[in-house]
């Protein structure tokens, strides 16, 4: 029956996608054995010609550069074919391609034409066209691109703008404008440019720098902006004024410099002038003779650049030569004061030795650098933060003299460090270090928290640290007067390094108060320490019985504890006449344990007899005897 037309099992028929085509007449028939019927359906087709909604004609007005979009709404049976007729004469039909060609427009399946970043040559009129069988429609729409005319910022009539030759113009002209203005500029030579040309640099915003301006430069500029919505100027004009010379680098209208030539020799004075536009030079020579350059005598020769040459230096030649630079922006005057020599010495220190000098703070204090040479050689000194101060030169802090020397005139910490002296002739460099501390009062850093305790006997240390500049000294005054000054090693007091001071063995004879002094060329700090030296005779408090009976064989144990200080030592005396010490114990039978208790492990009837413990240190002794019977 085809793809359209379907026949189902209970005798419906369908019809998919119906056109005007299917209208007519349809008989239906049931047939069997027993016979068959039929029924007659007459279909129609209900039909409406195409209809466009809002058909009057449309005007709209769409900004330059923005998307343009236009619904082109239709209905009627059947469905309508839309299509859009351009200015340009162009048709667009919905059933064609309809995607996005060159000309930025985009037809949707809908009717609804859209166009990407209208321009000028979008406006006019656009027309929808809807059509069917039964008929068509169409609708116009009138588009008008509006594009805004440049309009250049923070015009005047006139701008006016003066530099200084040599250095950088800047000419605004930031404009505002739709489509964005194009910016192009005419320039006083006539010529036009729109974009960056040798010195003249177009900017992004439209602005012209011209590097580096010229007299040449100078005149009237005309900076235009341009869309195809209009136009807009604005007018500048440039003035150059000239810049004044300058003379070896020096900004000064009247430079005097003092320079020495060797007789017989050839003596070149340079007087290199810049300023724009470019200076004359002359140079007056003593005799009130003028030599404009370029100059070349016999003797005396002036250079393109200025130099003045002088061949065979002669006494006669001591004298004031005066180079003078000039333009229209003013003049620069050099005043060489020449000296002539018989014969040139490289610089010499009068001592050439590296120095070392202890300042007292607040004192004031000449590092010397006295030099000789010929011509006289130019002192300069280094300070220690790497600046460099030349003769002549007084600040809050320092001062160099002319004949080398360098002042301070209230020493303090912050300048001690290392100078360096350096002096300079025609001839030869020379250079040479000076080292300068800030003496600093002694602090002693260690205190006492009063009376120190020593023990009789025992080692004792008393710390005296100290720190100044230069490094002080130390010295101990012991209590009967004796004065330690210097580090030893050897005898009962030993003085370190350090300043500590060591008793090796104290007795209650060390008892009393210490001085330590610390000095050095600022002044001197001391400390007192008071020692007390603690001593006991020695005394047993813990004994065995006079007389012990001890079966042969059974250990047994003889006590003889001990107090004093220093602590003291322990001997025994044996039966046989051996003598046992805490110091030197041990044996094959009796073994003495180090608080003085005797052991005898196997005791023998021979080991029977007294046994004498005696405990003695420097303040005494104390004895305890035991009667031994082994049975």
């Amino acid at each position: 029956m085809g793809s359209r037309i379907h026949v189902y099992p209970n005798g419906s028929l369908a019809i998919e996608a119906v056109t005007e085509k299917d209208a007519g007449d349809y008989l239906c028939v049931a047939r069997n054995r027993m016979g068959d019927d039929a029924a007659l359906m007459r279909v129609s087709m209900a039909m409406e010609p195409a209809k466009i909604e809002h058909r009057q004609q449309l005007r709209t007005r769409v900004p330059y550069g923005k998307d343009f979009r236009a619904d082109c709404k239709a209905s009627g049976w059947p469905v309508p074919r839309i299509s859009w007729a351009l200015p340009d004469g162009t048709r667009l039909d919905s059933a064609g391609d309809s995607g996005l060609g060159s000309s930025g427009f985009l037809l949707f399946a809908n009717g609804t034409l859209l166009l990407r970043r209208a321009g000028l040559a979008h406006a006019g009129l656009y027309t929808c066209y809807a059509h069917n069988a039964l008929g068509s429609a169409e609708m116009r729409i009138q588009v008008t691109v509006v594009a805004a005319a440049p309009r250049i910022k923070h015009k005047d009539k006139t701008s006016r703008l003066t530099v200084t030759a040599g250095d950088a113009a800047l000419l605004d002209c930031e404009a505002d404008g739709e489509p964005r203005p194009r910016i192009s500029w005419l320039l006083p030579s006539g010529e036009t440019i729109s974009s960056s040309a040798e010195r003249h640099s177009l900017l992004a915003n439209g602005s012209l720098s011209i590097a580096q301006a010229g007299p040449p430069d100078a005149g009237q500029y005309v900076c235009a902006a341009r869309n195809p919505g209009g136009g807009d100027t604005k007018l500048y004009e440039l003035q150059v004024a000239p810049k004044p010379p300058t003379i070896n680098g020096l900004h000064g209208n009247r430079t005097v410099v003092k320079v020495t030539a060797v007789r017989h020799s050839k003596k070149h004075i340079d007087c290199r002038a810049e300023g724009t536009p470019p200076p004359g030079i002359v140079w007056v020579v003593p005799d009130n003779i003028f030599l404009t350059a370029p100059y070349y005598g016999s003797r005396i020769a002036v250079h393109e650049n200025g130099t003045l040459e002088i061949r065979n230096v002669r006494p006669s030649d001591a004298a004031e030569f005066v180079c003078v630079a000039r333009n229209g922006g003013g003049e620069a005057v050099l005043v060489v004061r020449l000296e002539v020599t018989e014969m040139l010495r490289r610089p010499t220190f009068k001592n050439p030795l590296n120095e070392r000098i202890v300042a007292k703070p607040g004192r004031a204090v000449t590092l010397n650098c006295s030099v000789d040479g010929n011509p006289p050689p130019d002192v300069s000194w280094m300070l220690p933060n790497g600046t460099w101060l030349s003769s002549g030169t007084r600040t809050s802090r320092f001062s160099t003299g002319s004949d080398g020397t360098l002042s301070i005139p209230s020493p303090e910490g912050s300048h001690a460090g290392r100078y360096r002296c350096a002096a300079r002739n025609q001839v030869g460099y020379i250079e040479k270090l000076l080292v300068l501390e800030v003496a600093q009062k002694p602090r002693i850093l260690t205190r006492p928290s009063g009376l120190l305790k020593a023990v009789s006997g025992e080692p004792l240390s008393l710390h005296c640290a100290a720190e100044g500049s230069p490094k002080p000294r130390v010295e101990w005054t012991l209590p009967g007067g004796r004065v330690l000054q210097r580090p030893q090693l050897s005898g009962r007091f030993l003085l370190l390094e350090n300043g500590t001071l060591l008793i090796r063995a104290a007795s209650a004879l060390d008892a009393g108060n210490y001085r330590c002094r610390a000095h050095n060329d600022a002044g001197a700090a001391s400390l007192a320490v008071a020692v007390a030296v603690t001593a006991r005779a020695p005394r047993i408090v813990a004994r065995a019985p006079p007389a012990i009976r001890a079966a042969p064989g059974a250990a047994l144990q003889l006590h003889c504890v001990v107090l004093g200080i220093p602590t003291p030592e322990i001997t025994w005396r044996l039966p046989d006449g051996s003598v046992l010490s805490t110091a030197r114990r041990g044996a094959a039978v009796e073994l003495l344990h180090p608080s003085g208790t005797l052991l005898l492990r196997n005791p023998r009837p021979s080991d029977s007899g007294a046994y004498e413990c005696t405990a003695s240190s420097p303040l005494g002794t104390d004895t305890a005897v035991t009667y031994l019977h082994v049975l």
